[in-house]
């Protein structure tokens, strides 16, 4: 009789386990009520304050005896500083039908149901979906950043001519070449002369092309987040990722391959941290990050998420190997004539001067924490509340430090929004951490519940951004 009675205690408990696993294998009910948390209505009343204190600290500090001064370089194209005249169109009606979409899906537990290969397809076509709904309702559709005055297509024929030359030139020429250019490492324009020399000469189709690269980062950010964090977390992650406000600076972007090659070196160098892998895999996140240096000057920064992650997994020694590798494509672009350090150096040079014209540092704190929370709307507050919770802090140890300084410093000038496009993705990771900390295992247990309605409000802050952003008329 006992026998029979444990045998059927033993059928229950397995019938609840398989329940409460539901989240990553099998069938999983739609989002209960639980995900209308009441604190989201907190979250975007204290976002609200915050970027309407960041934007009135940072007019108070350039408000002097003689009128307004003007701002850094480095955030002279944010689109709460430019003048605007928001742009509509019928267009301007696909980025909330994609939007739509996405949270009605999410909504209903797609990214729930769906195997997890298929789910990172899935979200990596919405991404690129979101961003092209984006870019189609702004003025200058996908080949603006790309065409202006300042942008790369202006010096492809002096890298056409030769390229060699370009790279051992290139620091020295650097005050000739246009702002997108001289603030850049010189990998961005050397894609672009290799993907013309390929055939790709028409400037939307090279904005699609940049689209489509930056997209990638989606699903290498969900797994490195499965892999440190746990897959609920990243199931969950994909649709927040999928309409990220940060997709209006994603357009066209040449700090979006940036961001894809960020993510793929973080992914590599945590999963190469898992217990059991061959060490290729950190060799190969020291060879990506390296490759990501030579796109964007901050990018070092955040090698600092994979070498918290081999300390908290007990790898120290993987550090050699990533750092060994990561000074290889240094060392192949100053073979070729380019020292990375100098063009840091220069970078850092016309920062100082345009800090000082900017009343320094304090006015580059606020407007761009203000940067930050735009371009990656409400869920960064949950993020900041819930960091001590989440297992996957060293994700965002890294960007921290990258975003903290530059703007502390000013280095890595450029337009701030894009400059940071590696780096946002990882704030965000702490907003799926539950609150407060659960005492035993599930699927409830091992995540906070998915915050549609932050998502939403994020998605509406990118529209509204991408119909003020200044452009052509």
């Amino acid at each position: 009789m006992k026998a029979a009675v444990k045998a059927a205690d033993v059928r229950l408990a397995a019938r609840m386990a398989g329940t409460r696993m539901a989240g990553t294998r099998g069938r999983m009910p739609r989002l209960s009520s639980r995900s209308l948390d009441p604190t989201r209505f907190v979250e975007i009343t204290m976002w609200i304050g915050a970027v309407i204190s960041c934007l009135g600290l940072t007019a108070l500090l350039r408000t002097g005896g003689r009128g307004l001064e003007p701002l850094p370089e480095m955030f002279s194209g944010v689109p709460f500083t430019a003048a605007r005249r928001p742009h509509f169109s019928p267009v301007s009606l696909l980025a909330p039908a994609v939007a739509a979409v996405v949270v009605v899906g999410a909504w209903r537990g797609v990214h729930s149901r769906m195997r997890w290969g298929r789910l990172l397809l899935a979200g990596y076509v919405a991404s690129l979906g979101w961003t092209v709904a984006l870019a189609a309702a702004g003025r200058t559709g996908l080949s603006g950043p790309l065409s202006g005055p300042d942008g790369y297509l202006a010096e492809l024929g002096t890298v056409d001519h030769d390229p060699l030359g370009f790279l051992r030139t290139f620091t020295g020429h650097a005050s000739a070449y246009g702002s997108d250019t001289r603030s850049h490492p010189p990998g961005p324009a050397l894609l672009l002369w290799t993907l013309t020399r390929l055939g790709i000469t028409a400037p939307g189709t090279l904005g699609l092309v940049l689209t489509a690269l930056g997209a990638a980062a989606l699903p290498l950010a969900a797994i490195a987040v499965r892999s440190l964090c746990h897959e609920t977390a990243a199931r969950r992650l994909v649709p927040i990722l999928a309409l990220a406000p940060w997709a209006v600076w994603m357009v066209a972007s040449v700090d979006g391959v940036a961001a894809t090659l960020a993510a793929a070196f973080v992914t590599f160098g945590v999963i190469g941290s898992e217990p059991g892998r061959r060490l290729g895999w950190s060799a190969a996140s020291g060879l990506l990050l390296g490759m990501a240096t030579l796109f964007n000057y901050g990018v070092p920064w955040l090698g600092i998420a994979v070498v918290a992650t081999y300390f908290v997994r007990r790898r120290p020694l993987l550090n050699m190997i990533t750092g060994a590798c990561f000074l290889v494509p240094l060392s192949l672009a100053a073979f070729c004539g380019y020292s990375w350090p100098d063009g840091f150096a220069v970078a850092g040079t016309r920062a100082a001067g345009s800090t000082t014209a900017g009343r320094g540092w304090m006015t580059l704190v606020p407007v761009g924490l203000a940067v930050v929370l735009v371009a990656c709307g409400p869920l960064v507050v949950r993020a900041a509340r819930r960091v001590r919770l989440t297992p996957g802090w060293p994700l965002l140890l890294g960007a921290v430090a990258a975003i903290g300084f530059g703007m502390l410093t000013g280095l890595a000038p450029g337009e701030a929004a894009r400059a940071w496009l590696p780096f946002y993705c990882w704030l965000l990771v702490p907003a799926l951490a539950p609150d407060p900390r659960p005492d035993g295992p599930g699927d409830t247990a091992r995540a906070g519940t998915l915050p549609l309605g932050l998502t939403g409000v994020g998605a509406l802050t990118a529209i509204v951004a991408r119909a003020c952003l200044p452009g052509s008329p």
